[in-house]
């Protein structure tokens, strides 16, 4: 009799949810296991329309257009399909009634926010843009050939002779 083993998902007991748009992240740290999407779905909801967040969606502090939230219905909470553990460019919408622990999420989840819009309901294309990894307003700096010491610092220079 042959056995094969089949691993069971992973349970975690705390849970962190970035939710991402544009330039914005909204986490959401020590979530329980128990908590539901909708209530995280209304927390972020919470996070994008307190004081706090203001000019985050404003065309000023960024390139794309304002996007007004103002209820639940404005936005979907969606994870990223991952193939092999990389990005396909496909979003999939998470069903709010989805309690964290049978979600299937990591300890460390990335979630996107998927707009709707308003004349006709359906879902706009997520935007999130990732940040660089360098500061914008400093240059690397580039080494380059001459920068090196053309001296060897193993060898010496002869002495000159002074007949």
């Amino acid at each position: 009799m042959i056995h094969t083993y089949v691993p069971q998902p992973r349970l975690f007991r705390v849970y962190h949810i970035e939710v991402k748009t544009h330039k914005l992240t909204v986490m959401h740290s020590g979530l329980d296991a128990s908590t539901t999407v909708a209530q995280l779905k209304s927390w972020t909801l919470s996070a994008l329309t307190t004081d706090v967040a203001t000019d985050s969606l404003d065309v000023q502090a960024m390139d794309p257009p304002p996007i007004d939230v103002q209820t639940e219905e404005d936005f979907e909470l969606c994870r990223a399909v991952k193939e092999r553990g990389k990005p396909t460019g496909v979003y999939e919408v998470v069903d709010p009634s989805m309690v964290l622990r049978n979600s299937g999420f990591t300890a460390w989840e990335v979630l996107y926010l998927q707009f709707r819009d308003r004349d006709t309901g359906e879902l706009m294309p997520i935007q999130y843009t990732l940040p660089s990894l360098l500061d914008d307003d400093k240059v690397p700096p580039i080494i380059s050939a001459t920068s090196i010491s053309s001296v060897s610092k193993g060898k010496r220079k002869a002495a000159e002779d002074d007949d």
